[in-house]
C-alpha cells in the first residue's frame, strides 16, 4: 500500500468525487434487518446495499462508505491546505538560514578586517 498521495493521487480523488452521486450520503437500517442501504440525498433510491455479513458489520460497513463519501472533500482539501503550508514554512526557514548564513560570512569578513 502507497505510503504518500502524490499531487496526482489526490487530483485522481478529485476527479473521482466529481463522479459519483452528490452527498450528502446516509444510511437506511432496521435493527430488525440484517441488510443496509446507502442512500444519496434525502429520500432519493438507494446506491449501494449491504447485506452479505451480518446486520452489525453491514450497518458498520454502510456508515463507514457513507462517512468517506461526506468527509473526502473536505479531507482532499485539508491535505492540500497542510502541504501549501508546509511549503511556505520550508521556505521561510530556508531564507532564515540563508540570512544567517549571510551574517556570518559578513561576521568572517569583519573580523579579517579587523585583524588587519
Amino acid at each position: 500500500m502507497k505510503q504518500v498521495l502524490t499531487p496526482e493521487d489526490i487530483n485522481f480523488l478529485e476527479e473521482q468525487l466529481q463522479k459519483i452521486s452528490s452527498g450528502p450520503w446516509s444510511v437506511v437500517e432496521d435493527e430488525n434487518v440484517d441488510t443496509a442501504w446507502v442512500v444519496p440525498e434525502v429520500e432519493s433510491n438507494p446506491i449501494a446495499l449491504f447485506d452479505y455479513r451480518g446486520g452489525v458489520q453491514n450497518r458498520a460497513d454502510a456508515h463507514f462508505v457513507v462517512s468517506a463519501r461526506n468527509y473526502m472533500d473536505m479531507m482532499l482539501r485539508e491535505i492540500k491546505i497542510l502541504r501549501r503550508r508546509v511549503l511556505e514554512l520550508i521556505q521561510s526557514n530556508n531564507i532564515e538560514v540563508q540570512k544567517r548564513m549571510d551574517l556570518l560570512t559578513e561576521l568572517h569578513e569583519l573580523k579579517e578586517l579587523s585583524d588587519k
